[in-house]
Parts: C-alpha cells; sequence; structure tokens
C-alpha cells in the first residue's frame, strides 16, 4: 500500500538526491503486454504488478545511471543472476526488514553492473513489500547518501554495535563501558540514576542485557537495555557502550551458513568493480549479520563504510537492528514499514533540534516519533498506528 506524504516529502521522493537532475514524469506509459506475476520469496506482494509500477520502476532505474556508472560485469566470471537475492542462501527466511534492506542494496548493485532487468524486477519486488513511494525514497535514499567517505574511524565502533544487534542474541562476555563517539544510542530504557557510577554498576549488573548507558543532559544517566539497542548518527547526549563479545559458538551461525564459496567468489570479482561492489557489500553485510555470521558482516559493512560512509551504513543498519527488535513484541510487517520510514527521515535529515527524551525512545512511542520525524500529522489518514 502506498504511503500518504505531504507534498515537501512527495518533492523528496522525485527530486532529493538527484543532485539537480529531476524524474521524468511519472505518469504510466501504455503497456501492451499482460500484466506480469511477481512472486517473491520473504515479500508480501499483490498478484499482478500493475503497469503503474512497471513505469515507476523504469523511471527510477532510468534517473540513477547518472550517479551509479554502469560498467557492466567481468565477461565469463559473475552473471547478473549471482547478484540477485536468491543467490544468497536461505535469504527467504531472513526477516522481512532485513530482506528489504539487503534487497534495495542489490538492486543498485544490479543496475550499476549493467543488469536493468534484474534490477526493475527486484524493485517491482520492493514495491510490493513496502510500496512506490517508500521503495523510492530507500532506494534514493542509499544511492545518495550523506556523508563524506573516507570518514577513518568515526562511527566504526557504532557500525560494530549495530551489525551485533542485527546477529541477536547469544552467549557474551562484557567488560566496561567504553564512550561512543560522534553516535546516538537509542533502545528501551531499563533504569535511570542520578550519577554516572550508579548506572554503570547496574549495567554492569544486567551482564550482557545492558547495551550501554547514555546521559540525559547533566541531570540524570540511563541504561539501555539490548534487545531493541541500535546506533544512529548524530549529535546528541554522551553515550558508553557496554564492550561485549560473543562467548564461544554463536547461538545461530554455523559453518554452513558462513561459508558460501559462491558467494565469496561473487564478491572477489566484484570488489574490483567500482559502485557495485559498494552496495553488494552493503546488502550482504545485512545478510550475513542477520544469519549470525558477525564476522564476515563486519567484514563487507567496514569495506563498503571506506567508499561510502559509516553514517549511511549506521542509518541503514541501525534501521535494521532497532526496528528488528521492536518487530519481536508488535509484528513485523508494522516494523517494516517503520524502519523504513526512520531511514526515509534520515536520508531527508530531517534531525530534531534537540536529542529525543528517552521516554519518547520506549516501544509503545516508536511511532508517534517516527510520524513527526518525516512531517506526518498523527490524525491523518495514511498515518502509521499507534502501538
Amino acid at each position: 500500500m502506498n504511503s500518504h506524504f505531504p507534498p515537501p516529502l512527495a518533492c523528496f521522493l522525485m527530486c532529493h538526491g538527484l543532485r539537480g537532475h529531476r524524474l521524468p514524469p511519472t505518469a504510466p506509459r501504455p503497456v501492451k503486454a499482460p500484466l506480469a506475476r511477481v512472486e517473491p520469496p520473504g515479500m508480501e506482494v499483490a498478484p499482478d504488478v500493475p503497469s503503474s509500477h512497471q513505469a515507476a520502476a523504469r523511471v527510477l532505474l532510468d534517473s540513477l545511471p547518472g550517479r551509479l556508472p554502469q560498467p557492466g560485469l567481468p565477461r565469463g566470471a559473475v552473471s547478473c543472476q549471482d547478484l540477485l537475492p536468491e543467490a544468497l542462501e536461505g535469504f527467504s527466511q531472513l526477516p522481512p526488514l532485513p530482506q528489504t534492506l539487503a534487497s534495495a542494496a542489490l538492486a543498485l548493485s544490479l543496475q550499476g553492473a549493467g543488469c536493468p532487468r534484474q534490477a526493475e524486477g527486484l524493485v517491482l519486488r520492493l514495491y510490493g513489500a513496502v510500496g512506490v513511494d517508500d521503495a523510492n525514497a530507500l532506494l534514493l535514499g542509499i544511492a545518495g547518501s550523506p556523508g563524506t567517505p573516507g570518514q577513518g574511524s568515526r562511527g566504526r565502533a557504532a557500525l560494530l554495535f549495530n551489525v551485533d544487534q542485527l546477529a541477536g542474541g547469544g552467549p557474551r562476555r562484557c567488560s566496561g563501558l567504553a564512550p561512543l563517539d560522534s553516535s546516538l544510542l537509542l533502545g528501551p530504557v531499563a533504569s535511570t540514576h542520578a550519577s554516572f557510577p550508579a548506572a554503570a554498576a547496574a549495567c554492569h549488573g544486567l551482564e550482557s542485557a545492558c547495551s550501554g548507558v547514555t546521559a540525559n543532559g547533566t541531570s540524570s544517566f540511563s541504561v539501555i537495555g539490548r534487545p531493541g539497542a541500535y546506533s544512529l548518527p548524530g549529535r546528541g547526549p554522551q553515550a558508553w557502550l557496554h564492550r561485549c563479545h560473543g562467548a564461544g559458538r554463536n547461538r545461530r551461525g554455523s559453518p554452513a551458513a558462513c561459508s558460501n564459496e559462491r558467494e565469496r567468489k561473487v564478491h572477489g570479482v566484484l570488489e574490483w568493480v567500482p559502485v557495485v561492489s559498494t552496495y553488494y557489500n552493503i546488502g550482504t553485510s545485512i545478510y550475513y549479520a542477520v544469519r549470525n555470521c558477525t564476522g564476515l558482516a563486519k567484514e563487507r559493512g567496514l569495506e563498503a563504510a571506506l567508499d561510502l560512509s559509516y553514517d549511511a551504513l549506521l542509518a541503514l543498519m541501525g534501521g535494521a537492528a532497532g526496528n528488528l527488535g521492536l518487530g519481536v513484541a508488535v509484528g513485523l510487517k508494522p516494523a517494516v514499514k517503520m524502519g523504513v520510514r526512520s531511514l526515509i527521515s534520515y536520508f531527508r535529515q530531517v534531525q530534531p533540534s534537540d536529542p529525543p527524551t528517552h521516554e519518547l525512545l520506549q516501544p509503545r512511542h516508536h511511532s508517534r516519533l517516527l510520524r513527526a520525524a518525516i512531517g506526518l500529522d498523527v490524525n491523518k489518514a495514511g498515518a502509521l498506528p499507534i502501538l
């Protein structure tokens, strides 16, 4: 279902991220062929793809080559099919939100690789999953992500934290708190204390169930629980991450899930193809993180960060990790919408003048916070339901 957006966001969907290149009109062109049937694994789509969706996908993709050069794939090394989600073993078993984010990145990789037919098919899947407007905004946002490439170690700790959050639970050993630089730590508040030592002690007592501590101005300090916690780029209160590392073999990971020789070969070829490798690394980083292959996920994420920016990857990984944790309680379908819309608000660079209070970061307030961030009137039709 398409979302209802105010005029400023409608303009963003058509213009933002194109750096001055306006999208052609999206009025559907006559299509004589019968409607195609799209049945992507793990995504809910309409039985038939409207011709207007096909036209919108072509318009979007035709507007990207200026920023996504099409060097093509090395002949005989890999094919367009190797870049599709189906080439990743177990992709259809991933939760819907990581599927959506990884598919968006892979669609951009396909377009840059000179695989327009496969890219269009993947965009149509995204339309069926989150709607045309949200899918277009997500694709344009990732393709034109803010931030400057090569930011060194800035955001590295927060990015690796988000990858760990995507990987989920498992035995962890924790040892103290480390300052989080230039990023926000968000999530459920376990407790609030008048001093940092008291909050640190409470966090230590929770062991791996504590993700860190964040300051509430100068008056108090909140302990942030681990399920549903995530980091986003931005200025805000000082935060400290709980230094926790996996203890022993991860619960869901397995050698078979983390050692796909064919995928590694594809990655080895694509790493020498500009643009294509960046978005492929983003998609496979999300894929491996959810499959609990945290080593590979971190490797791919750091490679993508060198070409894109830590901020952009923080937004993607944070949107997936935070809303995936929230989806356990409220159902994944609302979490998919909320995750995509929170990313849209970040890509639009709508930052509140003051950091959100921890009360608003409780799960029951996520819907209202995200609606406010993207400028939606909570009383109008089409707004997200109150959770």
